[in-house]
C-alpha cells in the first residue's frame, strides 16, 4: 500500500533566526506582556507581606516644630507672653499583643503570594500550550498551502489537457468551462489557506515577539505522557498549579478570618517618649520630659463592625472553597477531554492514511479510464477533489494528534517541564528550588538516550515520519 507523500514546506525569506518549539516557548515566557503583568502582581504581593511583617518591629517616629506662640492665660492666670516655641520629640512604640492580628496578616499575605505564584505558573503553562498550538498550526498551514498549490497545479494541468482535446474535437466547450470552474475553486482554496497562514504568522508574533522561520515538527516527550486516564487525573489533581493556587486561596481566607477576630482582643504596646522642648505654654526656658509606659486599648463597642467583618471574611472563605471545587471540576473535565482527544485522534489518523491511499488509487484509475473513454470528466474532477480532501484531512489529523499530546501534558500541569524549559529563578521561592530539582532528577533519571533520540526525531518532517511508520 502506498504512503502519503506530504509536500515540502514553503520557506519564507525572512531576516530572522530559526526557532524550535522549545526556543519559541522560552522566548514567550521571558517577554510576553501577560506573564510580565502576572509576575508584577506576584512581586507586589511579596512586598505587601513585608509591609505586614513590619508590625512585628518597633515603630520609631521623630517630630519637631518651631514657631511663634502668644499665651494670654495659662491655667487661669494672665501671662501675656510672646515667645518662640521649639519642640523636638522621639517616640518608640513596640507592639506586644494585637490579638494575633500581625501573625494572621503575615500568614494571609504569604498564602496569597504563593497563590499568585501558582497562578503565574498556570498562566505560563497555558501560554506554553498556546505557543505550541500556534507553532503546530503554522506548520499545518504551510502544509495545507503547499497541498492547495499542488491542487491548483493539478487542475491547471487538467485544463490544458481538456483544451488540447477540444482543439482536436474530443472535448466540448462545456468540459472546458467545467474544469475552469473547478480551477477557480482550487485557486480560492489556495488563497484562503495562504491567508490563514499569514494570520497564524501574526498570532505567533503576538505570543513570541518574533516572526516564525524554519520551524521543525516537534514531538512530545513520552516520559510525560500518562498511560491511562486514571494516571492523568491523579497527576492533574496532585500537580496542577490552578488547584494549588485555589488551596492557597482557601488558606489565605482562613487567615483573614483570624485577622478579623483579632479585634475582639485588647491591644498592648510598650511606648517610649522623649521630648526636648523650649518656651512651652508661655514659660520661658527648657521643658524636657521622658517616659516609658505599657499601654492598653480595648474596643468595647464598635457598632457591630467587628462581627460584620468577621462574618464577611467567613463568607469569603466559603467563596474560596467553591472556587477550589469548581477549579477541580474544570481540571478533571479538561484532563478527560485531553485524554479522549489523545486516544481517539491517533486511531482516526490510521483511517485517514487508508483514505489517502485508496483515494490516490481511485484518482489514478479514473484518469486512465477517462483516457480510454470509460469515465466522464466529472468523475476525474470529483476524484481529484476527493484526493485533495483526503490529504487535507490527514494533515489535520497528523497535527491534531501532536497537539493533543501537548494538550494532555498541559492538563497535568507539566508542559513546561516536558519542554525542558527552566522558569526564571525569580518565580521560585527558596524552598521550591530544592523540591523542583529533586523532582526533575527523579523524573529524568535514565532518560538521556531517549531524549537524544527524540531530539533527532523532532527534526524529521511528517512525510519522513510516515514513511518510517
Amino acid at each position: 500500500m502506498q504512503k502519503l507523500a506530504i509536500l515540502p514546506m514553503i520557506m519564507f525569506v525572512m531576516p530572522v533566526e530559526a526557532l524550535t518549539l522549545e526556543q519559541s516557548v522560552a522566548e514567550a515566557l521571558l517577554k510576553n506582556p501577560r506573564l510580565i503583568e502576572r509576575y508584577a502582581q506576584f512581586e507586589a504581593k511579596h512586598r505587601d507581606k513585608r509591609v505586614a511583617f513590619s508590625d512585628y518591629l518597633p515603630q520609631v517616629s521623630l517630630s519637631a516644630g518651631i514657631g511663634y506662640e502668644n499665651v494670654s492665660y495659662n491655667s487661669g492666670i494672665e501671662t501675656d507672653t510672646k515667645l518662640t516655641r521649639r519642640e523636638l520629640g522621639l517616640r518608640v512604640t513596640q507592639s506586644l499583643f494585637e490579638g494575633f492580628k500581625t501573625n494572621a496578616e503575615v500568614a494571609r499575605l504569604d498564602y496569597e503570594m504563593r497563590a499568585d505564584r501558582q497562578k503565574l505558573i498556570s498562566d505560563a503553562e497555558n501560554l506554553s500550550l498556546e505557543v505550541t498550538e500556534v507553532y503546530l498550526d503554522f506548520l499545518k498551514a504551510i502544509e495545507t498551502t503547499s497541498l492547495s498549490q499542488q491542487n491548483v497545479g493539478d487542475h491547471t494541468k487538467v485544463l490544458n489537457d481538456i483544451q488540447s482535446r477540444q482543439e482536436k474535437g474530443l472535448s466540448s466547450g462545456a468540459d472546458v468551462a467545467q474544469v475552469q470552474a473547478r480551477l477557480a475553486t482550487s485557486q480560492s482554496a489556495f488563497f484562503s489557506a495562504k491567508n490563514n497562514q499569514f494570520d497564524l504568522k501574526a498570532k505567533y508574533y503576538d505570543l513570541v515577539g518574533k516572526f516564525p522561520n524554519d520551524l521543525h515538527v516537534p514531538k512530545a516527550d513520552n516520559v510525560f505522557l500518562p498511560s491511562t486516564l486514571e494516571e492523568a487525573l491523579n497527576e492533574a489533581r496532585s500537580t496542577h498549579p490552578e488547584i494549588s493556587a485555589a488551596i492557597m486561596d482557601i488558606n489565605a481566607a482562613n487567615k483573614q478570618v483570624e485577622r478579623e477576630k483579632s479585634e475582639y482582643w485588647p491591644k498592648f504596646n510598650l511606648q517610649l517618649d522623649v521630648n526636648d522642648n523650649e518656651n512651652v505654654g508661655g514659660y520661658k526656658g527648657p521643658d524636657d520630659d521622658a517616659r516609658i509606659m505599657l499601654t492598653m486599648s480595648y474596643d468595647l463597642y464598635s457598632g457591630g463592625r467587628t462581627t460584620a467583618k468577621t462574618e464577611a471574611s467567613a463568607w469569603r472563605k466559603e467563596e474560596a472553597i467553591a472556587i477550589k471545587n469548581n477549579t477541580h471540576r474544570q481540571i478533571i473535565e479538561g484532563t478527560t477531554l485531553a485524554w479522549n482527544a489523545y486516544r481517539f485522534i491517533a486511531k482516526q489518523k490510521k483511517f485517514y492514511i487508508k483514505n489517502v491511499d485508496f483515494a490516490t488509487e481511485a484518482e489514478a484509475g479514473y484518469r486512465q479510464q477517462f483516457n480510454l473513454g470509460k469515465r466522464s470528466l466529472l468523475d476525474v474532477l470529483d476524484s481529484k477533489v476527493e484526493l485533495f480532501v483526503a490529504r487535507k484531512n490527514y494533515i489535520n489529523a497528523a497535527f491534531d494528534e501532536r497537539k493533543s499530546s501537548y494538550r494532555l501534558i498541559n492538563a497535568t500541569g507539566k508542559l513546561i517541564a516536558a519542554l525542558r524549559i527552566d522558569t526564571p529563578k525569580a518565580w521560585q521561592l527558596d524552598e521550591d528550588k530544592e523540591d523542583n530539582s529533586k523532582i526533575m532528577n527523579d523524573k529524568l533519571e535514565g532518560q538521556q538516550q531517549t531524549d537524544q533520540a527524540q531530539k533527532q526525531h523532532a527534526l524529521i518532517g511528517i512525510s519522513q515520519i510516515d514513511t518510517q511508520e
